[in-house]
């Protein structure tokens, strides 16, 4: 069977990317295995800055509206609520590739969950390095190894590259979905937009999928 290549822009602390995260992997449940899902970084905060009084408001107004989504439930604002709000949403990016350097896809995806899970739900500054350091370490990575990736010039360019490409064909925003390399869609979409768009796509290219895979 032919696989279809899912590229998600995102960023650690949007809490909108984490939905169609969500929705993208209940669909390629669905779709058995027809889907090849990948990120590709997209900081929202590149530059390191005390957020704005406005800035902070705007990001607890958009979390609230994703918490009240059936797929986010649990997800708060209180981490633009705290005293210590992140000043930027680099480093979380930069962690996700440490982790995925130190312990390969399973430990990238598990310190994205312990990211999300520790900044959309109880809050806490995942751009601080002991934060990090911590999760890392519950996510059972090599702590030395992570620490020195971390730091890693070269590991940041992993999170920068795909920013500057993202932004040099249109991307502004999070989360975008990327369909085969071809089709793009911005903004959240419910898993019923997202299987339109993927059937279409499986049938403009005439890709062969299983009859009871889309339907």
């Amino acid at each position: 069977m032919e696989t279809i290549e899912i590229i998600l822009h995102h960023d650690v602390l949007c809490g909108w990317s984490w939905l169609a995260d969500k929705r993208l992997r209940a669909l390629s449940d669905e779709l058995g295995g027809l889907l090849r899902i990948d990120y590709r970084a997209y900081p929202l905060r590149m530059e390191e800055m005390v957020p704005t009084d406005k800035e902070r408001e705007a990001e607890i107004k958009a979390l609230r509206k994703v918490g009240r989504e059936k797929d986010g439930k649990g997800i708060t604002a209180e981490l633009w609520r705290s005293a210590d709000p992140p000043r930027t949403s680099l480093p979380p990016l930069v962690a996700m590739e440490a982790a995925r350097i130190v312990g390969g896809i399973g430990g990238r995806d598990r310190m994205l969950a312990a990211m999300r899970q520790a900044a959309l739900v109880r809050g806490l500054n995942v751009s601080r390095d002991d934060i990090l350091i911590e999760l890392a370490e519950r996510c059972g990575l090599d702590i030395g190894r992570f620490g020195t990736a971390l730091r890693n010039s070269g590991t940041k360019r992993l999170v920068t590259d795909p920013w500057e490409e993202a932004c040099r064909h249109g991307i502004e925003a999070t989360p975008a979905v990327l369909v085969g390399g071809e089709w793009l869609l911005t903004g959240t979409r419910t898993v019923e937009d997202y299987r339109e768009t993927i059937e279409r796509f499986v049938e403009k290219r005439c890709l062969y999928v299983p009859s009871r895979v889309v339907h």
